[in-house]
């Protein structure tokens, strides 16, 4: 099978998984390339399924594609900005007999390991350039080697995953409401140098609603792990329902993975992720990683930012909030899905 490698971009060509990834025409011209200049070699987007990705990835789909996994894995999966961090963070205390102390001495991206955060663009050009440090990313063949059980996590669909994924390993694919998904993506993109975007938030929604934007189209993979929600291997989690009641979705947690934790221990879960101390946790909130340039050093946007249900109120306008639930029902309709979008108590 051809590669590509740096260089090169994908032309059409057929990869061993079925998948077949094009470039997005319109990403290469502007006002794209002027809105999000990081993009300088564009975005690729896969069929079937349409999901959007850094030409980068091409390289390395079927390395993920062929991954070994195992019976002990657990694999977190999400739309970015969705709980991902906090999942996997819980995900891996459980796994691991709630050893804080090794969850503090080693950061979260070593310990559980984002299967795509290695393509999302050109690391190595912008380490060049001197944008940043070289960082500890975890590559596919580190993981490969990782000792059992593994705690992963991607914002890939299914079907650029293992085939035998679900049948093999335990699953946790986190979903939370699309518009306040939205906004916490447009405030990442303001934050993170690899995925700059310049433009405003109502022009960031037109890009997300046109599957123009990374990891597009949202509800590709969450109507796709929705669809698999019977599976044994899958447990489906919302955003808004560990907001509401942590130490219940914790619970389910444990259960779901056959590891069970006292009440003492949930507890102790609980304080670990409570807001306040989260975004202040070094080993998780990408503060070393921010600091050495991977992201602009704002006070007012970090990488653990908000954790609110609700807050797309204080930034879309009566005519894009429209637009975003007109969008959502089309969706939605006949999927017995529902979002909840608002809370009182969090």
């Amino acid at each position: 099978m051809p590669s590509f490698d740096s260089h090169h971009q994908p032309d059409g060509r057929l990869l061993q998984s079925g998948v077949k990834f094009t470039v997005i025409p319109e990403t290469l011209q502007s006002p794209f390339k002027d809105h999000f200049p990081a993009y300088y070699k564009g975005l690729v987007r896969a069929e079937p399924g349409g999901f959007v990705i850094h030409p980068k990835f091409v390289n390395n789909a079927e390395k993920i594609y062929n991954m070994k996994v195992r019976s002990d894995d657990v694999w977190i999966r999400t739309f970015p900005r969705s709980g991902t961090t906090w999942t996997s963070e819980l995900t891996w205390l459980i796994m691991n007999d709630c050893n804080f102390e090794e969850a503090a001495r080693v950061g979260q991206p070593i310990r559980s390991p984002n299967l795509d955060a290695n393509y999302i663009n050109h690391w190595d050009k912008f380490a060049a350039e001197g944008s940043f440090d070289t960082m500890d990313i975890i590559t596919i063949d580190e993981i490969e080697k990782m000792p059992s059980p593994r705690v992963l996590k991607c914002h890939l669909p299914f079907d650029l995953l293992p085939p035998n994924l679900l049948d093999t390993a335990k699953v946790i694919y986190v979903a939370r409401n699309p518009k306040d998904a939205i906004v916490s993506l447009f405030y990442f993109h303001k934050l993170v140098n690899l995925c700059t975007f310049t433009g405003d938030l109502e022009t960031f929604v037109d890009y997300f609603l046109d599957n123009k934007v990374l990891w597009t189209p949202y509800f590709g993979t969450v109507l796709d792990a929705w669809g698999k929600r019977s599976h044994p291997n899958l447990l489906i989690l919302f955003y808004e329902d560990m907001k509401k009641d942590i130490r219940a979705q914790i619970k389910r947690i444990s259960t779901f993975l056959n590891k069970p934790v006292t009440p003492e221990q949930i507890e102790k879960l609980v304080d670990h992720v409570r807001f306040d101390k989260f975004s202040k946790n070094e080993s998780v909130n990408y503060t070393k990683e921010i600091k050495a340039g991977v992201g602009k050093d704002d006070p007012n946007n970090t990488f653990v930012r908000k954790g609110q249900t609700g807050g797309w109120k204080n930034h879309f306008s009566p005519e894009v909030n429209r637009k975003i639930d007109e969008w959502i029902a089309k969706n939605l309709e006949g999927t017995g899905l529902k979002f909840v979008t608002e809370l009182n108590d969090q």
